[in-house]
C-alpha cells in the first residue's frame, strides 16, 4: 500500500498575517492536506511540522529528516501546500531536494498541482518553481533590511531582547520599538559604571564589581551571578547614552571544506545613530570609563586554539566546560571559571597525559570484552541470550497451553468458569513473559551494537594514541579527539601536595562512537 507523508513550514507571508490575527498557519494547512488527502484517499502515515524559520536546509530538521526518508524510497508522495515550503535555500540546496525526489521517485501533492518528478514537464515546473521562491526571499530580504535600516536611522531600537536597564517598548502612533529605562536595573547600572570609575572613592574592576552586585543580591536577567565579560559589556555600550548601535556582530559567511559556515565577529566600528530613548549615564562618566585601556585597544586573541582538551573536559560538578588558564612561569592549568564551584584545578598537560592513559586502557578493556564474545560462556551478553532462550521456550508452553483451554471448551470438559479462571491465568503469564522477552532483547540488541561500534572504533583509537604525542599543534589534537570523544567528565576534591607528580584528579571518559539510546 502507498505510504503519504504532510509537510507543513510557515512562510514570512503566514506570520505576517497570524499577526493581523488570521489564525494559526500550520493548523489551517494542515487541516487542508489532510482533506485533499481523503478526497485522493490517499494513506497519510506522518505529518513533519517546521517550527524554526530557516533559509537553508542546514537549519531545518524536519525537512532533513524528511529528504532522509525520501532517499530511502519510504513515501510515495508529499503533501505540501506549495513546492516553494520545500526550498526557499540556495541553488545547492534547490538541487538537493530536487535530486531526492527525482532519484527517489516521490510525488510532491499540492492542492494545485500534483508534480512527478520524473516527468519532464513537471520536473522543469518544478524547478521554476523553486527558482520563483528564491527570488521572492531575496526581494523580501532586501526590504526587510531596507525597514531595519531607516528605523535605525530614526533612532527606533530594533532588536527582540533589550539590554540590561531597560524594557522594550512599542512607539505611540508609529511603527517599531524604543527603549524605556527600568527604574531597579537601571540604578544597577549607574552603580557599575560608578563604581568602575571610582566616583566615591573607591575603585573596582570588572570582577569585584560581580561580586559586589552578587553580594547585594542584584541579579542578571538569565543567570544567578554575574561574570565579568557581562560587566564588560555593560561598560562599553552606547546604548546607556542614549545612542542606538546596528551591525555590532553582522552575520559573515565562509565557505569552508564545501560547507558554509556562519559567524559573527565583533565589529569594533558599528553604525551609532542618536537613539529616541532617554540615557542612563552621563555621556562624561561614560567617555572616562571608556578611555581606559581596556576599552579602547580590542583584546588581541589568538584564532588558534592553545589548549587541546578545549569543549572536551567538563566540570562533573557544575557541568560547564573546563578551561585553560595559561601563566607566564608554569605550566598552564586547567580550571573550572565558575564562582560557586569546588572543582579544584590541575595541570593541563598532566590531565592530557591521564586521559590518553585512560584511551590505552579503554582499548584494553574493549579487546577483552570482544574476545569473551566468542570463547566466553559466562559474560553477561551469553546469560543474557541464554534467558532470552528459556523466556521463548516458555512462552511457546503457555500459548500452547491456552490452545488446548480453548479445546477444553468447546469439548464441555471446561465450565464457563473453569475456563474464564485458567484463561485469565494464562494471560497475564503471557503478557509478563511477553514483557520480558521485549526487555531483554532491546538489551541484548544494545550490547551487541555497543561491543560492534567499539570495536569499528578500535583502529581510529589505536591510531589517535599512536600519533598523538607526535603532533604539536594543539587544534590537531584537539580536533582528534572530538572525533571519537563526546566529552569527559572532571573531578577533583583535593590539592596536590608539593613533588607530587601523579594524578589525583577523576576522568570518566563518555565516547562519541557508541550508539545514540
Amino acid at each position: 500500500m502507498e505510504q503519504y507523508c504532510l509537510y507543513l513550514r510557515k512562510s514570512r507571508s503566514d506570520q505576517e498575517a497570524e499577526a493581523r490575527g488570521e489564525g494559526e498557519t500550520l493548523a489551517r494547512h494542515e487541516q487542508a492536506l489532510l482533506k485533499l488527502a481523503e478526497q485522493h484517499n490517499l494513506n497519510v502515515l506522518t505529518i513533519y511540522r517546521e517550527v524554526v524559520s530557516g533559509e537553508t536546509l542546514a537549519a531545518r530538521p524536519m525537512m532533513q529528516q524528511l529528504l532522509h526518508e525520501v532517499e530511502q524510497g519510504i513515501w510515495s508522495g508529499v503533501l505540501v501546500m506549495e513546492v516553494e515550503r520545500l526550498a526557499r535555500g540556495d541553488t545547492i540546496d534547490q538541487g538537493i531536494v530536487a535530486q531526492a525526489f527525482k532519484f527517489s521517485d516521490t510525488k510532491i501533492i499540492t492542492p494545485m498541482k500534483t508534480y512527478d518528478p520524473n516527468n519532464e514537464f513537471d520536473e522543469e515546473y518544478f524547478e521554476f518553481g523553486l527558482f520563483m521562491s528564491r527570488r521572492e526571499y531575496k526581494t523580501i530580504n532586501r526590504r526587510l533590511q531596507r525597514g531595519r535600516n531607516a528605523s535605525i536611522n530614526e533612532g527606533k531600537y530594533v532588536g527582540s531582547i533589550p539590554p540590561f536597564g531597560y524594557k522594550r517598548i512599542k512607539l505611540e502612533n508609529d511603527k517599531g520599538f524604543t527603549l524605556q529605562p527600568d527604574l531597579q536595573e537601571a540604578e544597577a547600572v549607574k552603580l557599575i559604571f560608578e563604581w568602575y570609575a571610582g566616583k566615591n572613592g573607591e575603585q573596582l574592576g570588572p570582577a569585584l564589581i560581580a561580586q559586589r552586585l552578587d553580594q547585594l543580591g542584584i541579579k542578571p536577567r538569565k543567570n544567578n551571578h554575574w561574570s565579568e565579560s557581562s560587566i564588560r559589556n555593560i561598560l562599553i555600550n552606547p546604548v546607556y547614552i542614549g545612542m542606538t548601535k546596528w551591525q555590532t556582530r553582522a552575520q559573515v559567511k565562509k565557505s569552508i571544506n564545501g560547507s558554509v559556515k556562519k559567524t559573527r565577529p565583533r565589529n569594533h566600528h558599528p553604525l551609532l545613530v542618536k537613539g529616541l530613548h532617554p540615557a542612563i549615564i552621563d555621556e562624561q562618566l561614560f567617555h572616562q570609563v571608556n578611555k581606559k585601556s581596556d576599552y579602547t585597544t580590542p583584546v588581541n586573541r589568538s584564532q588558534n586554539i592553545q589548549n587541546p582538551l578545549a569543549s572536551i573536559i567538563v566540570c562533573a560538578k557544575c557541568g560547564h566546560k573546563m578551561v585553560r588558564r595559561p601563566y607566564v612561569n608554569k605550566p598552564s592549568m586547567l580550571i573550572c571559571r565558575q564562582k560557586d564551584c569546588d572543582n579544584i584545578g590541575a595541570s593541563l598537560e598532566l590531565v592530557e597525559q591521564t586521559l590518553i592513559a585512560a584511551l590505552k586502557e579503554w582499548v584494553k578493556d574493549v579487546k577483552v570484552t570482544s574476545d569473551n564474545l566468542t570463547v566466553s560462556p559466562t559474560n553477561t551478553l551469553s546469560l543474557k541470550i541464554k534467558q532470552l532462550t528459556a523466556i521463548d521456550n516458555d512462552l511457546k508452553i503457555a500459548c500452547t497451553q491456552m490452545d488446548k483451554t480453548y479445546d477444553l471448551l468447546e469439548q464441555g470438559i471446561y465450565s464457563i468458569e473453569k475456563f474464564s479462571e485458567r484463561f485469565n491465568t494464562l494471560s497475564d503469564k503471557i503478557q509478563q513473559l511477553q514483557i520480558q522477552q521485549e526487555q531483554l532483547a532491546s538489551e541484548i540488541k544494545k550490547e551487541k551494537e555497543e561491543i560492534k561500534h567499539r570495536s569499528a572504533a578500535l583502529p581510529k583509537v589505536e591510531k589517535l594514541i599512536d600519533i598523538y604525542w607526535a603532533i604539536d599543534d594543539p587544534a590537531i589534537r584537539n580536533n582528534l579527539l572530538k572525533e571519537i570523544l563526546d566529552h569527559v567528565s572532571y573531578s577533583k576534591d583535593t590539592r596536590m601536595k608539593k613533588n607530587q607528580t601523579e594524578a589525583n584528579f577523576t576522568l570518566k571518559i563518555y565516547p562519541l562512537i557508541l550508539p545514540k539510546d
